[in-house]
């Protein structure tokens, strides 16, 4: 009981409380006594635990996505091989498309680099959470970071716990995988998707995804400007080089030309 209040209890002495400290704006406790629960040690599983509210819609996403992708021609093996090996579902609605009609392996490359550009903020705000860490566990960690565990983790404390972090990333990727599985075993039964609107599912998401972030006036002028421009390219550029040329030329000026008093423009408007 006196570990669970936060008390030490030192043999001929009085049970003392012990004081969190606060050192650069961190909060910091002292060494529980001997004996007493870790802190954290139930992390992995507060983290699992956390996260299951999020899994069926996880799982229904990954659903959504293995039927989409078994139309596309696509193998069975191939869908979950992308699943497990790339486990970046913005992406991945981004790449089978391009992959079934034929793009360049260059531009299906550079597509989904700029998708998951996001992973870079979210690896550096992970970092000090797993410093020691061996490196041969890195690459794992790192390959398993997605928007909802890293939410989970944000949330739970600042900076994020590595398990709890851990745990939520074992049963989102669970249930993304889990759901891509299912997906492609119903997506074989559905025939002619295109009778039934299916065929614009994977565009449909990627406007979604795309709208989602056009929350500023310069976000609407990037996007519109590509938008045109890419509609000029693809007159004279084969494949779909025009969609990635565009995006490169309009965010490359975009940024060298907008102020940057015009990114947050549009949120000044709303405060």
């Amino acid at each position: 009981m006196g570990a669970a209040h936060g008390l030490e209890l030192v043999p001929g002495d009085l049970p003392r409380r012990r004081r969190p400290l606060r050192r650069a704006g961190v909060l910091l406790t002292a060494r529980p006594a001997a004996g007493a629960a870790r802190p954290g040690a139930d992390s992995v599983r507060d983290g699992f635990v956390g996260s299951l509210a999020l899994v069926p819609s996880v799982f229904v996403y990954g659903t959504v996505f293995g039927g989409l992708a078994a139309q596309t021609g696509l193998t069975a093996a191939q869908v979950l091989g992308m699943s497990v090996l790339v486990f970046a579902g913005a992406s991945q609605f981004v790449a089978v498309p391009m992959l079934a009609a034929g793009a360049p392996a260059v531009a299906i490359v550079v597509t989904t680099y700029v998708v998951n550009m996001r992973h870079y903020l979210m690896a550096a705000t992970l970092a000090p959470a797993f410093r020691g860490y061996p490196r041969r566990w890195l690459a794992l960690i790192a390959h398993l970071i997605n928007d909802e565990s890293f939410a989970v983790a944000v949330a739970r404390s600042r900076p994020p716990d590595a398990k709890v972090y851990l745990g939520s990333a074992a049963a989102i990727s669970g249930a993304f995988i889990a759901g891509v599985a299912v997906g492609v075993a119903l997506g074989g039964l559905v025939e002619r998707p295109e009778r039934y609107g299916l065929d614009f599912a994977f565009p449909a998401v990627f406007l979604a995804l795309v709208a989602v972030q056009l929350r500023r006036r310069a976000d609407w002028l990037v996007a519109i400007g590509a938008a045109v421009l890419a509609v000029a390219l693809a007159l004279i550029l084969p494949g779909n080089w025009h969609i990635v040329v565009a995006g490169l030329v309009v965010s490359l000026l975009a940024a060298s030309v907008l102020p940057v008093d015009a990114a947050d423009e549009g949120d000044e408007e709303r405060a």
